[in-house]
């Protein structure tokens, strides 16, 4: 009898970027004698994690009793990019980075410049009140407290033993 395997697209999705990085590091070779323009940085760091600046940063929803907690991941940004909006059952957190690099030496000039731009909403399983939320940004995680509603709230109900 023969067994089926279960597809997982992730783990294509892994496959391919190893394959393109192996490729792009064939291409560019070694960086020899510090001079060499740079090339694309090597497999062992995850290219989303990359100084925060490639793709949509990680999420946290925790559910306290009174009140879910909401933080998100977003080291190199700074607060003043940072836009946040909360409904009763949404938020919306939306984020611009940027990023330059600059040598100059006596006979050599390299400068890079990286830009990116996210926006992420999630429903709430929860409804919250929007008017009471508080959000603060530090040491690159943003942290927003987001009450629940009356309704939303866990209710204790003593129950008769027969």
């Amino acid at each position: 009898m023969t067994s089926l395997a279960v597809w997982d697209p992730f783990r294509e999705f892994a496959r391919i970027e190893r394959e393109m990085r192996r490729m792009f590091d064939e291409f560019w070779g070694e960086r020899r004698r510090g001079l060499a323009l740079p090339g694309p940085r090597r497999a062992e760091v995850p290219a989303e994690r990359e100084e925060a600046l490639v793709g949509t940063p990680m999420v946290d929803l925790l559910d306290k009793k009174n009140s879910l907690v909401f933080r998100c991941e977003m080291p190199g940004v700074r607060k003043e990019d940072i836009k946040l909006s909360v409904d009763e059952d949404r938020i919306s957190v939306s984020a611009k980075g940027e990023r330059k690099k600059e040598e100059k030496r006596e006979d050599y000039y390299y400068a890079e410049r990286a830009y990116t731009a996210w926006q992420r909403t999630l429903a709430l399983p929860v409804n919250v009140k929007p008017d009471q939320v508080k959000a603060k940004y530090e040491n690159g995680v943003l942290e927003v407290t987001l009450p629940k509603t009356e309704e939303a709230k866990p209710k204790a109900k003593e129950v008769k033993i027969e």
